[in-house]
Order: structure tokens, then C-alpha cells, then sequence
């Protein structure tokens, strides 16, 4: 396989940006009740993470394969406040997202965009990095344990209605 090009994200990615993240959004709706429509939250989305990216020191990645859009990875710095935590613990790398095209799933390419993220803050003088996924997203937890990470905390949900 061709190695991916790794870039930061232009104006001109938006539209595919767009439809990566309405994909992602519509897979993420069979593993859980929570996720709204994709086309809904689209280009909202994309605005979102924009601004968290220019407000937090973070990146928004795009990986390319021979030219073509192939996946992207979103990143900021977070500063918690959590008395019960170590300095560093609240002061970490959050990768907000990564997505791959379906077809070049299981490729490397998510670990490529996490590596690009994790060069990235490591420059900016962080030394943790933390990522959230579905709890049924087991793609996606593969990809984040091959990548080294670990778990951290668990988040559990009880419906009351």
C-alpha cells in the first residue's frame, strides 16, 4: 500500500469533510440511540470542530492516499481543573475524532492520523493524549489499543425513562 500523506485541513476540504463526518455520524446511529442525523449535524459539526481546533491549539488532519481523500483526525488541547488530578493529567492532547473511508479501513491509516496528532502535541509541550469512542465501536477501540492507548476511565449511561 502507498504511504498516506498526512496535511492539515484547508477551506477546500470542507466538503468532504461534510460527508466524512455525516458517514461517521450515521455509522456511530446503529451503535447507539443517541446520535442525531448525520445530515443534520454535518456542517455544524465541521464548524464545531473548526473552532475548538483555532481556539485550542490544536489540528484538523486530512490523510491522503495517491491524492485522494482517505480520512481525517480532529485534535485540540484541553486544561481540566480537576483538583483530584496531577498538573499533567489536566492538561492533555484530546483527539476528538478520527475517521477513515470505509473501503481503506484496517489499512493504518487511523494510526497514522493518530501519530500525526500525537507529533503534533508532543510539540506543544503535552505529554498525555486521550481519546473517546462508543463503547461499541470495537473498530475503533482495535485502532486506539494498536495506536498504545489504554484505558483511562469508563464512562457508564443508565436511561431512566
Amino acid at each position: 500500500m502507498a504511504m498516506p500523506t498526512i496535511r492539515f485541513a484547508v477551506d477546500a476540504d470542507d466538503n468532504r469533510l461534510v460527508e466524512a463526518i455525516i458517514d461517521q455520524q450515521e455509522y456511530e446511529r446503529k451503535l447507539h440511540d443517541t446520535r442525531l442525523p448525520g445530515a443534520q449535524i454535518g456542517g455544524l459539526y465541521l464548524a464545531y470542530l473548526k473552532t475548538k481546533v483555532a481556539s485550542s491549539s490544536g489540528g484538523l488532519l486530512i490523510a491522503e492516499l495517491n491524492g485522494a481523500f482517505a480520512g481525517y483526525a480532529a485534535f485540540w488541547i484541553e486544561h481540566d481543573d480537576n483538583v483530584a488530578e496531577t498538573a499533567d493529567s489536566n492538561h492533555y492532547g484530546y483527539v476528538a475524532d478520527t475517521y477513515v473511508v470505509p473501503d481503506l479501513r484496517g489499512r493504518g491509516l487511523a494510526a497514522s492520523l493518530l501519530e500525526a496528532a500525537e507529533r503534533l502535541i508532543r510539540q506543544r509541550n503535552v505529554s498525555r493524549m486521550r481519546i473517546t469512542s462508543l463503547a461499541d465501536n470495537q473498530s475503533a477501540l482495535r485502532a486506539y489499543i494498536k495506536s498504545g492507548f489504554s484505558q483511562y476511565e469508563i464512562v457508564m449511561e443508565k436511561r431512566l425513562v
